[in-house]
């Protein structure tokens, strides 16, 4: 079995180990639901002086709802991605054939599966974290959430390694135009 180099994993991984990071920060005190409401009242007061604070408080919760969702949806992807690339990285050497002229070189159930973990434990254990800040609160609907959003952008990447690889097809088939005189 061919291992992947040290420079191939770090290369591949290192965005999945700062966005752990960005999600950590963001399980902090700091990130509070009270904190963020309001910064996002100074930045909107800054264009709408008389705005309601029960819009802001509302329009915080959506943004901080879809940060979950597409926050815990990129970390699933970028675990994807990780271990697609340190595969391609591995077997690329050995193939007879042009890597990505398959389906499973862009994309495998595996990879996908170990993504939605990745995510469902981070999440769990994030808001778990959460449990012990007392201005913050631990709640299993938002575990549920982060695994929608990584599930959905996990269907956004094996339809985009479909459409490429169906790309790559067409235009393997198609016969090379020659100039004639």
């Amino acid at each position: 079995m061919l291992k992947p180099t040290f420079r191939s994993l770090v290369r591949n991984w290192w965005l999945v180990v700062v966005w752990l990071g960005v999600i950590r920060m963001e399980s902090t005190d700091t990130a509070s639901a009270a904190n963020t409401t309001v910064v996002l009242y100074k930045v909107i007061a800054v264009i709408a002086p008389h705005v309601q604070p029960s819009l802001v408080q509302q329009l915080d919760e959506v943004l901080r709802k879809s940060g979950h969702f597409l926050g815990y949806g990129i970390l699933s992807v970028l675990v994807f991605l990780a271990l697609r690339n340190t595969n391609r990285d591995r077997v690329r050497p050995l193939l007879c054939r042009t890597w990505g002229t398959y389906l499973s070189d862009l994309w495998r159930a595996e990879w996908v599966l170990i993504g939605m973990l990745a995510t469902v434990v981070t999440a769990s254990f994030d808001e778990i974290h959460q449990t012990f800040i007392p201005s913050r609160t631990g709640r299993w609907q938002d575990v549920v959430l982060d695994t929608i959003g990584g599930a959905a952008l996990q269907l956004v990447v094996y339809l985009l390694s479909a459409r490429v690889l169906k790309q790559r097809q067409v235009t393997a088939s198609q016969p090379e135009l020659t100039s004639t005189r």
